[in-house]
Order: C-alpha cells, then structure tokens, then sequence
C-alpha cells in the first residue's frame, strides 16, 4: 500500500523544534523529507535529553523529531537552490522570507515557525517553553491556588506548532491540486498556545469574569494506590457507580456528599476516605473497575512504565529504531487503514550524511493563476459531518470549517452536547452578561468557542429515521469524524465499512482516547486524565505533591489538532488517488509524540524525570516568581551565562554573575531556593508585564504569566488579528479568538459564529439533501429532528 503522501519531495531547513516536527510528520506519511543540516549539525543535534549510552552522545530530542528523514549537509547554495527547485514543501527557518523560495518555484509550499512571528514588536522575544506557557493563558490555571502556577513539561507549544504547520502545509497541497501554486504557511508557538486556552478567553470577553485555581468546578481528584496516583473524575451521574465499584456505598447518601454542591465542599475529606480505602490496592485494577462502571478514571503512568504497557504492546506501539541497539521509536500519530506510516530505518545519525547529491531533475513550472481568479479557502467545496461533543472532536471540526469546509455538526435532542448544557442549575458565568436567557443552550462560551462557522442539525440517531437522513447526508459529504466511544458507530449502523457502501470515497475519523483495540480500548477519557495516560502528569508537580495536569484540559485540543491533520493527510491521498479511508487517532499515543524525547530518555535509563514545579536542570533560574498584585506571577528563566549575567545587571545586582552560589549552572542548581528568594523580592513589587518587558530586552527569557483577562487583551494578539467580531443570534456580538494557522494565499478564517440549536435543520433536508417540502414536514413530526433540546436532556 502506497503511503498517503508518497510522492512528496520535502526538504527541512529548520532548525526548531517545530519545523523539524512538522517535516518529521511529513515524513512519517511517506513524503521524501532531507533535513539539510549547517556545517557541524542542527542545533537541535545538541538539545537534551541526551542518549546515556557510551557509545554515542546523541540527543534523544534530534531523533525523535527527525526519524525517517534523509539528512545532508548545506555546502552549496547553487545545489540547495537545484533542491528547492524540484521539492513541493520546504520548511524554513525564522529569516529566509518564503518569497524567495517562491521565485525559485513557485508551487512549491513553505511553512515556518518561529515564537512570535519575525516582525512587530514581539518578534524580538525569546520563547522558551515556561514563556510561551506563561503567556498563553493556560499556566494560570496550573498548580494549586496560593503557590507558584506550573508551566507543564517539556516543549510542548513547539510540538503543537509543528503539528499546525504540517496541517497547514497539507491544506495548502490541497489547494495546489487546483491551480499548481504553492504558497508560505506561518504559525507561531505563542499563538498556538493561546489557541489552546481560547475557552476561558471567551468566558471573559462574554461577561468579565476570569477563571481562577481556587474555583472548585472541575468533579477530579487522587489517590495514591501502592503503585502509583489514580485520578478519577466524578460526574454528579456517576456518583452511585463510583460508590459501588469503590466499596463505598454507605456514603452516596452520607449528609457531606450526597448533593452535589455540598460534595464539592467536602471534597477534601471524600478523597481522604477514598484514599484510605484504595491506599494498598493496584492503580490499574482501580482503574479497570471505575471504567467498567462508566467512571472516568486514569493511572499517572510514569515514563518508565509505558515501555511495558500492555496495552501498548498489544497494539505494536513501540517500534524498533532500525540502527543496531539504537532507541526504539515511538508509534504513529494516527492510523490509517489505506496508507499506514512509513517506517523507515535510515534514522539520522550523530553526524551529518554527506553533502547533497547533484542531478535532481526539476519539476514542471507553476502553472499561473487565471487573471482575476479569487482563491478560495483550501477546503472549500468540502463537506464535513461531525458526530462530537464537548472539545476534542469539535475542535478538529472547527479547524477544518476554519480552512473553509462545511461543517455539520449533528446534535441529539435528548442527549446535548455537554457544552451546551447540562443538568444542573445555569451558572452565570457560562453566559454573556451573566445571563443564561431563554436558550441558555445557545448562550453558553464553551460551545460557542469551539463551533464557529459550523451549521447546527439535530438527529435522533436511536431512531431509524434519523439514521436514513445522516445516511443521504453521508452519500454528498467528504469526511465524517466521531469522537464516541469505540463501537457506538458499529451499534448505530454507522461504522466504517457501513458508510462506505454509501460513498466508497468517505474519509471516516475516529478519535478513542486509548485506540479501538487493545486492553484499554473501551476507556472513557478527558483532557486531564490522557495527560495522566501519555506519562505527562508524572512529570508536572511540586517536589512535595502529586501529578498534575494543565490547562484547560490542555490535550483536548491537542487531540482536535491531531484529528484535523489526520484528515487532511487522508484528503490529500484521496485528491491523487481517488480512495477514502478509515483513520483512527488514539489521542493518548498521538500526545505521547510531544513528550517523545523525555519517554526515549525514560525507556533508555530506566529513571523517571522527578517533579520539581518548575525548575529545569538545564536553566536556573527557571520558574514563576510573585509579582505585585493578588495572585500575580512572572516566569523568568536564564539557560546560558550570557543570559544570567543579563539577569543580575537587570535586577541591578551585577555582582551576583560572580557570586560563587550562582557563578555557573551547577552552582545555581544546587542553590536555588536563595536564588529564588533573591528574585522574589526583587519581583514582589513589581507589575509582572513590566519585569518581562524590561527582561526581554537585556535578552532574559520571561513573560507574565497572563490570565485570560490578560490574553484577551494581549496586544500581541490583537496586532495578529486574532480576534474575529462575530454577531450570534442569541449571545450577541462578541471578539472570538481564532486559529493560529496562516496561509498566504488561500487563507482560513471566521465568518459566522457557533449555530443556535437546529439552527441548520431545514438547510440540510432541503437545499442538501433536496427533500420536498411533504417529506420535510413528515421528518418534522416524527420528533426525530427538533429545534430545542427534549424536556430532560
């Protein structure tokens, strides 16, 4: 079977963190991807973790991002430019202005990431992780409420930037098949991480308030089993379960817990009861009999442990790296029943391969665009059918809608999308000014944020009738994407081999937390818990504490971005080959790709990274320090003496570069509690913004760690035009944050905000699927199709 993007010449200029991922990306879908290296190697050849075998000091980070591709040695700028000339992508680094390559070939796509773009005046910025984190909204929701907010683990803003370059670099391929010109992708790791947090964005702009670590509203806690922390998720509906499945039944009506709100009072001392009770028992089997009874549940695995998941190893994740005794290679993002990854055993070496072979033949010349020719979205023309709930799947919805795909995302009437609604009391704080309205189900900020330019239909899908109508619907779109459980589809009559006796060209996606095979197949996940899943959590906490998580439930979309590019790859192959396909996205293995190093590093030594808040042991400082104002933080962090020097002359205390407490790397790991104490004082009576600002430009790495009140207003944002004004029928008109994916000529983009419930009913059975208007009345009655929710939903 032919890879998906077989065919493809790349060639990877980069030498970021999320270059190198989107070629490797490339890469693992079968496009012919040379990372061409500088004399001496990409920067990236010397970024940790570093291999702990005596043979070879290779980073474990450079061969995770650049397995499968070729490598070479940029010697000749003459043979470079034969290259570009012949190559369909190339990824660039900050600074080689894409017009140039498109001079050279003008169907040929570029991508670049970079922090925060290479003009304005944030461009100028230095963005490690901590400070893209900080900045993005999503670290003020981490840790607990009176301590240093934690910034996450690894480089995962550059992972997730790679990974909207690859999509963007994919919608531009498909845009190409039309008029065989390429054009410049752009994302930056600062947008993309705010894109990231967009809900809580929205909750402020729709009526002031700001989401805070001491708001007791998300029903999650631990326990520490004998062999590792178990988060379990306790919806008000499930309470009963996890009182019988827990042995506990004498408390689902004890006075402390019996009501929800009270419940959440007394959380504290539920999950001490609950602790003493699980104390000694298996963390997996808890969390087997929790799922069992429909319990959202999840062990923190550690890094060291996933090597020898069982799960994992039935479903063949680990692969063999194809160097003898070099390090296993971490599985496919997603899978895909048509063209399956190419695994490849030329993974790069310590050294750089020889210089460029000459002799490449060119490719035909652009074909030039008809005069006069407005491009339309990248995906125009296409249909989508959304079979989603809550964010993860309505996020890889709303990407493909960005790019310019109709999407229709079909509601029950008798079981609404969570974000919607749900059953208890309206909280004002869901709502534009505060005020739930009639519809509250059509005023609600997390619906709204994630179904921009989507069209609302509502389906009974337990009844027949409905069933025929997605049926026809299915027999004019392109893609369907469901993130039910595994086998719901199957139960419907919906799976995949179903539709395609409807349309053999259907693009069927699904996204199970764990994959639709496997031990753990049939588990029931969130955001929080596929970060306790990947071996995520184990790696975020203070020294003293437990795993945590970040957020807002910072993997689920992630798993949206991973089911778009999923998509786009099967579009792609479907555009040359004329075939659909099923593709599934496990979203915990494909989260498991931005800490891939760390998990390399883990397999190789056996030792597990220790939770240490924020501190690195490659930068110092490297942490959140208070700031003036209630809850208040600035992240600085200083990796290079160069950088620290800069520090102590900022803080105005030079003489601290020669201290022999912090004179080098070691001396100031070894001290950082009185480093820290040193810095907290200086920043305690400062404006956070102001301690960044004036850091940044003497060459410190910091940033405040910004609320979303402080996101919304961001102009950093707001100069990219990230903001999009859009009127929605019952919420008003609002700012709402867009995408962070930027094409030159086909551009993505925001025109109508979320639909009101059914607000799409008749568009789909009449100008869609053309029913008369006898039919379209007898659908009406049925009840299978209704334009508010059912008393009770």
């Amino acid at each position: 079977m032919a890879a998906a993007l077989a065919g493809i010449t790349a060639i990877d200029l980069s030498e970021s963190i999320g270059g190198q991922y989107c070629g490797r990306l490339l890469a693992d879908y079968g496009a012919d991807v040379i990372l061409i290296e500088p004399e001496g190697g990409s920067v990236t050849r010397a970024m940790p973790p570093l291999s702990a075998r005596t043979d070879r000091q290779e980073s474990l980070l450079f061969a995770h991002l650049n397995a499968g591709k070729r490598t070479a040695t940029l010697r000749s700028p003459a043979l470079l430019e034969d290259w570009l000339r012949a190559a369909d992508v190339a990824v660039l680094p900050p600074g080689l202005d894409p017009q140039t390559i498109a001079a050279i070939n003008p169907r040929c796509v570029t991508a670049t990431v970079s922090p925060f773009g290479q003009d304005g005046p944030w461009s100028h910025w230095e963005g490690p992780e901590i400070v893209i984190q900080a900045l993005s909204g999503m670290m003020h929701n981490n840790g607990i409420d009176g301590r240093e907010p934690l910034y996450g683990c690894g480089h995962r803003a550059s992972f997730a930037a790679g990974l909207g370059a690859y999509i963007g670099v994919l919608a531009a391929l498909h845009a190409r098949h039309g008029d065989n010109l390429g054009q410049a992708v752009t994302v930056e790791a600062a947008e993309t991480a705010a894109a990231m947090c967009f809900p809580y964005v929205l909750q402020h702009i729709y009526n002031g308030t700001v989401k805070s670590r001491s708001d007791m509203n998300i029903p999650a806690g631990q326990v520490r089993c004998r062999d590792g922390w178990v988060c379990i998720w306790i919806y008000n509906h499930r309470w009963r379960a996890v009182c019988a499945t827990l042995g506990l039944a004498h408390l689902e009506n004890d006075e402390r817990f019996a009501e929800p709100l009270v419940r959440r009072r007394n959380w504290a001392a539920l999950f001490a009861i609950i602790q003493s009770k699980l104390a000694d028992a298996d963390a997996e089997q808890v969390v087997a009999e929790l799922q069992a009874a429909q319990v959202i549940a999840a062990k923190a695995y550690r890094p060291s442990e996933l090597y020898r998941s069982a799960h994992l190893v039935q479903r063949g994740f680990w692969e063999a790296s194809g160097l003898e005794e070099g390090p296993v290679r971490l599985g496919p993002p997603f899978r895909m029943s048509a063209t399956p990854r190419v695994t490849r055993s030329d993974v790069p070496v310590s050294e750089p391969a020889h210089p460029l072979p000459a002799g490449l033949p060119a490719k035909a010349e652009a074909v030039a665009q008809a005069a006069g020719t407005q491009p339309r979205a990248p995906l125009a023309g296409l249909r989508v059918v959304e079979l989603t709930t809550a964010w993860a799947g309505p996020m890889a919805g709303r990407v493909l809608a960005y790019l310019g795909a109709e999407c229709i995302h079909i509601e029950s009437p008798n079981r609404v999308n969570s974000w919607r609604l749900n059953k208890e009391t309206p909280n004002p704080i869901n709502f534009p000014d505060g005020v739930p309205g009639g519809r509250p189900f059509d005023r609600a900020f997390h619906f709204n944020s994630q179904n921009v330019n989507k069209r609302s239909c509502i389906l009974n899908l337990k009844q027949e009738r409905g069933r025929q109508i997605l049926r026809r619907l299915v027999a004019v779109s392109d893609v369907v994407v469901c993130n039910f459980r595994p086998g719901t589809l199957a139960k419907l009559g919906l799976a995949y081999d179903d539709l395609r006796a409807i349309k053999p060209d259907i693009i069927v996606a699904e996204m199970p937390a764990y994959g639709l095979t496997g031990p753990m197949s049939g588990y029931a996940a969130l955001g929080p818990t596929m970060e306790m899943a990947t071996g995520m959590a184990s790696m975020i906490g203070y020294a003293d504490g437990q795993p945590e998580t970040t957020g807002p439930s910072y993997l689920d979309p992630i798993g949206g971005f991973n089911a778009a590019a999923a998509i786009l790859t099967a579009l792609v192959h479907r555009q040359k080959a004329g075939e659909g396909q099923h593709v599934e996205i496990a979203q915990v293995e494909a989260a498991m790709q931005f800490i891939g190093a760390e998990l390399l590093a883990a397999i190789e030594t056996g030792q597990d990274p220790a939770r240490a808040g924020n501190r690195s042991p490659y930068a110092a400082p490297h942490d959140a320090f208070p700031a003036r104002g209630s809850d208040q933080w600035v992240a600085i962090a200083a990796r290079t003496q160069e950088e620290w020097s800069a520090l102590c002359t900022a803080i105005g205390r030079p003489g601290l570069a020669g201290d022999p407490r912090f004179a080098s790397l070691e001396a100031r790991l070894a001290n950082q509690d009185a480093l820290g104490a040193l810095l907290s004082a200086w920043t305690s009576m400062q404006d956070k913004h102001a301690i960044a600002e004036a850091l940044q430009m003497a060459g410190v790495p910091a940033a405040p760690v910004q609320t979303p009140a402080d996101v919304a207003a961001w102009s950093y944002l707001i100069e990219r035009g990230f903001f999009t004004e859009l009127d929605h029928a019952e919420a008003g008109r609002h700012r709402y944050p867009s995408l962070p994916i930027r094409l030159s000529r086909t551009p993505g983009g925001q025109h109508r905000a979320a639909p009101p419930f059914g607000a799409d009913n008749l568009h789909v059975l009449s100008d869609i699927l053309g029913l008369d208007a006898e039919t379209i009345a007898e659908v009406q009655a049925s009840g299978v199709m209704t334009f508010e929710p059912l008393p009770g939903a």
